[in-house]
Formats: C-alpha cells, sequence, structure tokens
C-alpha cells in the first residue's frame, strides 16, 4: 500500500513539474540590477514595512510603474521607485534598479529553446 502511494506521489510532483517547467519562458520577464549600501532617494511610489527583500522585488515586479526599489534592511522596509533621482549612500540600504526583458527577446528565446531536443526520464 506504502509503495503505491509514493508512485502515486511521485507521478502527481512529476506532472506538476513538467506543466511548471513548460510554461515557464526561457528568460525572466525582469531583471534587477542590486547596489548595496546606496539608498535610491526619494520618488517613492509607496511604503511597505516589515516585509522582506524578495517580497520587495516581487512587489516592484507586480508594479508595471515601478522602475526601481530600495530596501531597508536595518528597519525591514521597502520603497519602490517610480524615478530613480538620487542615489545617496546608505549603510543596510539594499537599492535595484529594475530591467525589463524585451518581449521579443523573450520570444526569440522561447523558440529557440522549442528547437532543442527534451530530456526525458526513461
Amino acid at each position: 500500500m506504502r509503495l503505491v502511494l509514493w508512485a502515486l506521489v511521485a507521478v502527481t510532483w512529476a506532472v506538476i513539474w513538467a506543466v511548471v517547467a513548460a510554461a515557464q519562458d526561457v528568460l525572466p520577464a525582469d531583471r534587477y540590477i542590486v547596489t548595496r549600501d546606496v539608498d535610491f532617494y526619494g520618488a517613492d511610489r509607496s511604503n511597505l514595512f516589515d516585509t522582506t527583500l524578495p517580497a520587495c522585488q516581487r512587489a516592484c515586479s507586480a508594479d508595471a510603474q515601478c522602475v526601481a526599489f530600495t530596501f531597508n534592511s536595518r528597519s525591514n522596509a521597502c520603497f519602490p521607485k517610480s524615478a530613480i533621482t538620487d542615489r545617496q549612500p546608505y549603510a543596510g540600504a539594499v537599492s535595484a534598479e529594475r530591467v525589463i526583458t524585451d518581449p521579443t527577446q523573450i520570444a526569440a528565446a522561447n523558440a529557440r529553446a522549442d528547437l532543442l531536443p527534451r530530456l526525458e526520464a526513461d
């Protein structure tokens, strides 16, 4: 009985993994150029408190108007930015500029990836 259960779990995870892998683009929709101990001062779109660096990045990625963010690691605060107007030294800050990938580059990379042979489990 346990063997059947483990086989069912393994097959389920294999199917989920295949669906997720097939749905992902080869290139990310955006990337970030990270600078430590620098605050992108001003141009705050909003502020998020009691958060994490990964959550701050996700918040910026989810906002089409966000071009950068500063995360204050000392107070766990996130400041998504509408522009980068000034850079000031600030110990504990992690600032990142968002670089959006051109959709034509994503499409071309996906087309090239489709030409590659798939690795299949035996």
